[in-house]
């Protein structure tokens, strides 16, 4: 009895800590430091569903000296839901940073692969073309008039 007991003592809290893993999802855009934060203006621009803004650095153009714009840009959306996203403007076929997804909302396509992303939901998932895995997707949240998205 006691070692039944033991067992499924041992049992459980195997189980348990396996739930409590976070399983990352494996991306072909590599990693790259993400800090945006949106000005009112923009958070303004954000406030509907199937709203977006892109960010790509821009060499001349003066940004905030702590922003960061991961590997290709970086797009904040909000989904059909009304919930704040954002990933990574590059194609993850191409892997390139140069080469970007144009977003017409609710989705975003490569015009080099023809990889189709639905951002009308949670992540930016591919609906066609090559592309196997989603569009690489940053930490969003809302702040007071603003959006500040991270890694």
């Amino acid at each position: 009895m006691k070692k039944t007991i033991i067992r499924l003592f041992i049992l459980l809290f195997l189980a348990g800590f396996s739930f409590s893993c976070e399983k990352r999802i494996e991306s072909s855009i590599p990693d790259y430091e993400v800090y945006i934060e949106t000005n009112p203006k923009q958070y303004a621009e954000l406030s509907i569903p199937c709203s977006a803004v892109e960010y790509v650095y821009t060499p001349g153009v003066p940004v905030p000296a702590n922003f960061r714009f991961g590997y290709g840009g970086v797009l904040i959306y909000r989904n059909l839901e009304g919930k704040i996203r954002s990933c990574d403007l590059a194609c993850p076929v191409e892997a390139r940073p140069d080469i970007r997804v144009k977003v017409t909302m609710p989705y975003a396509e490569c015009a080099v692969c023809g990889s189709r992303f639905d951002l009308s939901w949670e992540l930016a998932v591919p609906v066609s073309g090559p592309a196997k895995e989603s569009l690489r997707s940053y930490h969003a949240s809302e702040r007071a008039n603003s959006i500040v998205v991270s890694n």
